[in-house]
């Protein structure tokens, strides 16, 4: 799950981010590595909409210490599209974020594709706070992945900012000077792919990280985040109704991101 709706104080035009993973002491599924490489476009219009194109690409090696699960690399590649609505004389907003992605060992092959998408009412309290509520849906190959959101977009003070949308992600931001920012952040992605066997496999993680963002120049930013994953899963399985054939602890365990983006702070 990929839901941003802006509820932060950049907008990153392209992200390179790399994620290694250490082995756990549970090695199944660990150490592995993660992929991605996405952008974000907002478009606003003279009546104030804003037109979201966020695509990106994502890949998952998985390499088992477990000779009983071996797991192929997975990729994604995904095209949220979507539009902010401002109500006219008033505080309030409409997200609506439509999504198409094609997951799996091979992209754009047979039973690769799923639907789905998010719709987010927001408030604005004052100036520098912000909050949203909504509902995520995805058909998964599991099934139907739905939960609801909560976005949070809050300047705390001229140095501090909290933002994201859980239960996918939330990041606690510090500015140190203008080269350096710092912060701690935390994710759950949740995602499943077709496998050339016909089955698919379905990843989740809950990450908490800190991080260290310096910027090589006005636009430039890169970015040091270790961490440390914890309920991570791994399953299987045939069907979309959860009746998964392997069922799994994945290994929970450090691990270190290193990220490159082209920046605009807002």
């Amino acid at each position: 799950m990929t839901i941003r709706s802006w509820s932060q104080p950049y907008v990153d035009l392209l992200q390179i981010r790399y994620m290694s993973a250490l082995e756990a002491k549970d090695p199944v599924a660990t150490p592995f590595t993660h992929l991605y490489v996405g952008s974000d476009i907002p478009i606003r219009l003279k009546n104030q909409m804003i037109i979201l194109l966020s695509p990106y690409y994502e890949q998952w090696s998985l390499d088992s210490a477990d000779t009983e699960h071996i797991y192929p690399t997975v990729k994604s590649i995904a095209f949220p599209a979507g539009v902010i609505i401002p109500f006219k004389d008033s505080k309030w907003t409409l997200t609506v974020l439509p999504l198409i992605k094609t997951n799996g060992e091979e992209l754009f092959a047979e039973n690769t594709f799923q639907y789905g998408g998010a719709v987010m009412t927001g408030y604005q309290v004052s100036e520098g706070q912000k909050f949203r509520i909504g509902v995520y849906a995805n058909k998964e190959f599991f099934g139907w992945f739905i939960i609801p959101l909560l976005g949070v977009d809050w300047k705390l003070g001229e140095k501090d900012y909290l933002f994201g949308v859980l239960p996918g992600r939330l990041t606690y931001e510090h500015k140190i000077n203008d080269r350096f920012y710092s912060g701690a952040t935390f994710r759950a992605p949740t995602a499943s792919y077709r496998l050339s066997n016909g089955q698919y496999l379905r990843l989740d993680d809950q990450q908490l990280s800190l991080f260290v963002d310096y910027y090589l120049s006005k636009n430039i930013c890169v970015t040091l985040e270790p961490g440390f994953g914890i309920y991570r899963q791994l399953r299987t399985g045939i069907t979309d109704d959860r009746d998964y054939l392997v069922d799994v602890k994945w290994g929970d365990g450090p691990f270190i991101k290193l990220s490159a983006a082209y920046r605009i702070r807002l």
